[in-house]
């Protein structure tokens, strides 16, 4: 049996959370059941908030992914409307600690969100 890296463990982190981002079945923006995927609302660069699934992640079809990469400031603007000022300031706020978690640390999270993956089917 292989030993999983650090980065294999971020890899499975990342598909585990867009597997239940995806799972909420409707973009937020359009509510088009097609093309899922899941968008960061800070990008994934942020530890504390790469797999936030609660918060810094959420569903969007390919054609509102695509549009509010193009435009950034329209995507910021959106999220603040739908999350309120306050619930997007906490979020920027949490983005902006530093994170470093250990290959033990990264485990139990994705032992929690496999749970949860679970749950949901």
């Amino acid at each position: 049996m292989r030993k999983i890296t650090r980065k294999g463990l971020r890899n499975k982190l990342d598909k585990i959370c867009s597997l239940i981002v995806r799972g909420r079945g409707r973009c937020v923006r359009c509510n088009s059941k097609k093309q899922l995927q899941t968008a960061h609302i800070f990008s994934r660069t942020y530890n504390a908030t790469r797999w936030d699934i609660d918060n810094n992640l959420i569903c969007l079809c390919a054609s509102c992914h695509w549009f509010f990469h193009k435009n950034p400031i329209l995507f910021g603007e959106y999220v603040r409307g739908l999350y309120g000022e306050e619930r997007y300031a906490v979020l920027k706020e949490a983005r902006n600690q530093i994170a470093k978690f250990t290959t033990e640390d990264l485990m139990i999270k994705y032992k929690v969100l496999q749970e949860l993956a679970e749950g949901k089917e």
